[in-house]
């Protein structure tokens, strides 16, 4: 049986920080009582012997010497025969452990067991009646309750002398064994002896060291340096995958005990002094004696069982063999050595060039070992306790005392020595690292909750890597006799946990701040103890604090949705999983929602003492109230936040669930929070922005919030404009209400004008029209409308409500020509001449009638020495909507428009209906009868209702000019503006058409003129005849008309008594057109006469060219001449004969 030990006491230094080390136990005891070997096979290297304990002497170099030796031994307090640990090494998740007789084992870590281990444990941090991971040796620990399984047996050395030191070269995948001052090189991970011719074993070694520099990963891939040092002499040597080669031999007095190296220089010690050795420039420069003060008192046991040492304490005032050398790197150039001075221990920091720097270490006891794991000092004391100092503040910040068993046992602790893992050994349920492992959860409860998927990483480590921890290896082992401990680091996780069940959550969330500054985005430790930190906040109804923490955490915001029942349909589904750390596993499994945070929190401060009960008291309902709508505030406050986070660049928080998935979560509840608010700006800065929204899923919320405007404006720039013009109809008839909606019908109107949908244009348009009859008719109306709509259609739709409206629609889809339905124009006609006849049917209509002719006529009488108005362009400027015959004058005006533009019209039956008007008395349509008559191409009488009805010169020369249109383009557009119509452009006369109608531009000016000088009897004394103060716009007529006119037929009818001067215009127009005509006749004829003459020339050269040509009963002679050159002859054929002629007739060309 195991005697009884002490617990292990961990100090932290400050009471409120957490030590950074945990002392854990691997292998509470590595051998068996019995030296024999173990059941388990053993494999051996080829050709050793059998295995058999064996006892081994270490080569001695003085007393210190084989102090130094037995630092690794089984020689101090132990037992006689017992095999004891002489070496260690760890990287990954192997151990080598060299024992005494020779053999060498290794290890492979056990993660199930360390899983099974470490559950028990509840934390690494001593805790009174409870064993912890740091406790060694508190109860019996069985053999299959180990952390290491042991895997492989063997023996390394022939001689089955124990290996002395183990050092791993894993760029190479070579170990290197130090067994008796014999050096030797292995392969890994079987230690099998590489070939002696490559790599020759090294007799005489005392210490060897490895370049440090390419141990943390510099230097070359394929190289590693190391220094193997003899009693003589030191070695720089350089070992790579072909074998070893000596770089560098220097000669060294007194040999050496220790050594350190790194690049060109190592640091040694030898029986009494530090050196640095430069290998560069081969210098050895002295440093600090390893003890500065002799031994006064008497050398006192190490332990309890120091009794039965080989080593016999010194006598007083000699040497101490406590006091040994130790050598550790620290950074890139520097080296840390331990001096003694008697009762503590200084620490020392020097460069590589031999100068101090930063502070000094103190150590209370002398050393056993000293080693660096950044960024602290750690050192074995003799007095069974472990210091931990921080490199960089010379603080000490944690002692680990070490169990003193009460009873002596060879099983005890019994420290040896620390060894320096440069790898590390992984142990990832000791550090905590699987709390922080990725395990699969629903997303939702289900009625059959399934048991979480096997933790899997994001980062995707598989089955076999489970349970490391990123940054989590221990480094330093802690060597005893028979036994191996790990300084594993205390991590954020397991000192968070310890914190909050200790209910210190503010000096976890301190700690966790700290690391979180220090370290990259995303430690998952760090958002473990933010996540761990938000559900006890939860608990205690800090939604605020909460939320925060949540969001600090970077966990899937689908975590907090899911809190809240009401906010999980539909995105959020059973069938569904979620990422969590296996820390907060069964948190996430219960899926508490917000009510039920609120409920325990309330049951715990005030069950049973409020009456009846917490449910039904009102005090608590009020509070359960206020808690429920704090607790929505605040996850919209995280929302918002999270969004921002995951959108804005340069975020400072890591956030999970990197998916589009979770940003419509996140984006769809956060819009329907913001309508519950109405929170209107916010939530239209979203969704009018990139984002992720599933708006189908929040448009009935933002209608039942009231938000209309903001509705139709996220409709409209969805392009769904029927959602749009619905919600704004409704808010223009007010069965919406809403007070951030402004535009009105305009902004109805514009939306309609912009759209290209016919039957939207259409419906929406007919209820334009009841609420803004100018805005609903100049939708259908405009010219600049594209759309084309079927007006006898949408004439029947506006009928039905509003006939006058409708009456209006017809007249402008008919006067701007966008109907061509001759039934819709002839109804139009009918209607304004039947409102006409009613009218004028009032005799005040009738003598309103005549008094706007009498007034037209006295206007002409009084501009004879101007041009006139049109009748026309004077009714348009007579009329006003206020007058009392304002509506016949309006209704007139527009049948005069419609009667000129249109001609889709019956003319020959609104004619007979205009002339039985006149038969029935109701006459004065003159201007109206005159524009018919143009269209029926009844000039005369046209003409002379405009020159002896109307006296309008000014239309009865416009009739001429635009070939029976009495009409000028200036005074209908003048007209249909004080009528707010709108009239399309006048399309341009085509090329054919305009040849006609100059024809009959000329036929109607003569006849104008005619029926203005002769008037309409035809003679000169005719009572018809023009009046005296027409001469002047006679003559301007003809001087206008004149080049339509003979002047031999105008001469003759022109009133004898008419000065010369008045016709002196019309005389010199026709004076010079004669002239000009003339002139132009004889500038062509003398052209033709030069063109006639060019060819006649052309034609002769021609024939003097080809030579004449002689004929004689069929044959043909060319005649030549010496000058000319041969002549031609060109018979001359009849015209009717000019078929028959041989081809060989040449034909000239007269071009």
């Amino acid at each position: 049986m195991v005697g009884p030990t002490a617990s292990v006491s961990t100090t932290p230094l400050r009471p409120l920080e957490l030590p950074p080390f945990a002392l854990y136990p691997l292998l509470e005891r590595v051998f068996t009582p019995a030296s024999s070997l173990p059941s388990s096979p053993i494999k051996q290297s080829p050709g050793s012997p059998t295995p058999a304990a064996t006892s081994t002497s270490l080569s001695r170099l003085g007393q210190l010497g084989n102090l130094v030796g037995a630092s690794t031994s089984g020689g101090e307090g132990g037992v006689v025969g017992q095999v004891s640990v002489r070496s260690v090494e760890a990287s990954g998740e192997q151990v080598w452990i060299g024992a005494s007789d020779g053999r060498v084992r290794r290890y492979q870590v056990d993660h199930i067991q360390l899983g099974n281990r470490f559950g028990r444990a509840t934390s690494p941090i001593s805790t009174a009646g409870r064993r912890t991971p740091t406790s060694p040796g508190s109860q019996q620990v069985c053999t299959e309750d180990a952390v290491l399984d042991l895997t492989d047996e063997s023996v390394v050395t022939q001689s089955r002398k124990a290996a002395d030191r183990i050092a791993l070269i894993e760029r190479l995948n070579m170990a290197v064994i130090l067994s008796e001052g014999i050096l030797t090189f292995h392969s890994m991970p079987n230690l099998t002896p590489l070939s002696v011719h490559s790599f020759p074993a090294m007799k005489g070694v005392t210490t060897f060291s490895l370049d440090e520099d390419e141990l943390s990963g510099g230097g070359r891939e394929d190289a590693m340096h190391l220094c193997a040092i003899k009693r003589r002499t030191v070695h720089l040597l350089k070992v790579t995958k072909e074998g070893v080669t000596h770089v560098k031999d220097l000669p060294l007095r007194g040999g050496a005990l220790v050594s350190t190296l790194r690049r060109q220089h190592v640091c040694i010690a030898d029986a009494e002094t530090y050196y640095i050795i430069d290998f560069e420039n081969a210098i050895a420069t002295p440093l600090l004696p390893i003890s500065q003060s002799p031994n006064e008192d008497d050398a006192r046991p190490l332990s309890s069982s120091s009794t039965s040492t080989s080593v016999t304490p010194p006598p007083p005032g000699g040497f101490d063999p406590r006091q040994r050398p130790a050598v550790a790197c620290v950074g890139t150039n520097e080296f840390l050595i331990a001096s003694h001075t008697g009762s503590t221990t200084l620490g020392v920091f020097v460069t590589e060039t031999g100068e101090p720097c930063r502070g000094t270490l103190e150590w209370s006891s002398n050393l056993r070992s000293l080693t660096v794991d950044a960024p602290y000092v750690v050192a074995l004391l003799h007095n069974n306790s472990i210091e931990i100092h921080s490199i960089h503040t010379q603080e000490i910040v944690q002692m680990i005392h070490l169990p003193v068993p009460s009873v002596p046992s060879p099983f005890s602790l019994q420290p040896r020595s620390l060894v320096r893992s440069w790898t590390g050994l992984e142990l990832g349920s000791a550090t905590g690292a699987n709390k922080v492992d990725v395990v699969s959860v629903p997303l939702l409860p289900s009625n059959h909750s399934e048991p979480p998927r096997t933790p899997t990483r994001s980062s995707g480590i598989g089955e076999e890597e489970r349970g490391k921890g990123k940054g989590t290896a221990a480094k330093t082992l802690v060597v005893g006799k028979n036994s191996l401990y790990a300084l594993t680091p205390l991590t954020l996780v397991v000192q968070a946990d310890a914190l909050m069940e200790k209910g210190r959550v503010e000096d976890a969330l301190s700690l966790a701040k700290q690391i979180e500054s220090s370290s990259s985005l995303g430690n998952p430790e760090v958002s473990y103890v933010y996540l761990r930190a938000a559900y006890h906040a939860m608990g205690e109804t800090l939604f605020q604090e909460a939320f925060d923490l949540f969001l600090r955490s970077g966990c899937d915001p689908r975590l907090v949705v899911r809190m809240f029942p009401d906010l999980r349909e539909p995105l959020l589904r059973p069938d569904e999983e979620i990422s969590v750390f296996q820390g907060i596993k069964m948190e996430v499994i219960t899926a508490r929602t917000i009510d039920d945070f609120i409920m325990s929190n309330l049951n715990r401060n005030y069950s049973p003492h409020i009456k009846p009960d917490v449910e039904s008291a009102s005090p608590t309902i009020e509070l359960r109230t206020m808690l429920a709508v704090t607790a929505r505030d605040c996850v919209r406050v995280y929302l918002t936040r999270w969004r921002a986070a995951r959108r804005g660049a340069g975020s400072q928080i890591a956030l999970a669930g990197d998916s589009r998935k979770v940003d419509m979560v996140v984006d769809t509840t956060l819009v329907r929070l913001l309508a519950e608010e109405r929170k209107t700006t916010s939530l239209l800065e979203i969704l009018e922005g990139p984002n992720d929204c599933v708006f189908q899923h929040v448009e009935q919320f933002i209608l039942e919030a009231g938000m209309y405007d903001a509705l139709a404006s996220l409709y409209l720039k969805r392009e769904e404009f029927t959602k749009t013009l619905d919600i704004w109809t409704k808010l223009v008839d007010g069965e919406y209400n809403d007070a951030t909606y402004t535009g009105g019908v305009q902004r109805i109107f514009d939306t309609l004008w912009e759209s290209r949908d016919k039957s939207l244009v259409e419906k929406y348009g007919v209820w334009l029209i009841q609420r803004d009859q100018a805005l609903g008719l100049k939708l259908f109306s405009d010219p600049k409308q594209t759309l084309t709509f079927d007006t006898r259609e949408l004439f029947g739709k506006i009928r039905k409500f509003n006939g006058e409206v409708a009456d209006l629609f017809l007249e402008n889809a008919v006067l701007q020509k966008r109907s061509h339905d001759s039934g819709l124009h002839a109804d139009l006609i009918k209607r304004y001449i039947d409102r006409l006849g009613e009218l004028l049917a009032d005799p005040s209509t009738k003598a309103h009638l005549r008094d706007q002719e009498k007034s037209y006529a006295e206007l002409v009488a009084s501009t004879s020495q101007s041009s006139p108005p049109s009748f026309l362009y004077f009714l348009a400027s007579r009329f006003t909507t206020t007058s009392p015959h304002g509506t016949f004058d309006r209704v007139r005006l527009k049948a005069i428009l419609f009667l000129n533009s249109s001609a889709n019209y019956d003319v020959a039956a609104t004619k007979k209906v205009l002339d039985d008007m006149e038969v029935r008395g109701l006459r004065g349509l003159t201007l109206e009868r005159a524009i018919v008559y143009g269209k029926l191409r009844l000039d005369r009488q046209a003409l002379s209702l405009l020159l002896h009805s109307l006296q309008d010169l000014t239309s009865s020369e416009t009739y001429c000019h635009q070939s029976g249109d009495p009409l000028l383009a200036s005074d209908v557009s003048a007209a249909a503006a004080r009528l707010s119509l709108l009239l399309p452009k006048t399309k341009r006369t085509t090329s054919s058409k305009k040849e006609g109608q100059e024809q009959r531009k000329a036929g109607l000016a003569r006849l104008l003129v005619e029926m203005c000088l002769v008037g309409r009897g035809g003679g000169e004394d005719d009572v018809d005849a023009p009046p005296e103060v027409h001469k002047e716009q006679v003559a301007r007529i003809l001087e206008t008309q004149a080049v339509h006119l003979d002047t031999l037929e105008v001469l003759p009818t022109l009133p004898s008594q008419w000065p010369l001067a008045l016709v002196s215009g019309f005389l010199e127009r026709s004076l010079r057109r004669s002239l000009h005509i003339r002139q132009e006749a004889a500038l062509l004829k003398g052209l033709a006469l030069s063109q006639n003459l060019d060819v006649t020339d052309r034609v002769g050269q021609l024939q003097v060219k080809m030579g004449p040509r002689i004929q004689k009963d069929g044959a043909v002679a060319i005649a030549t001449d010496a000058a000319v050159g041969p002549t031609q002859v060109i018979p001359l054929v009849e015209k009717k004969e000019k078929e028959n002629i041989s081809d060989d007739v040449d034909e000239m060309d007269l071009r």
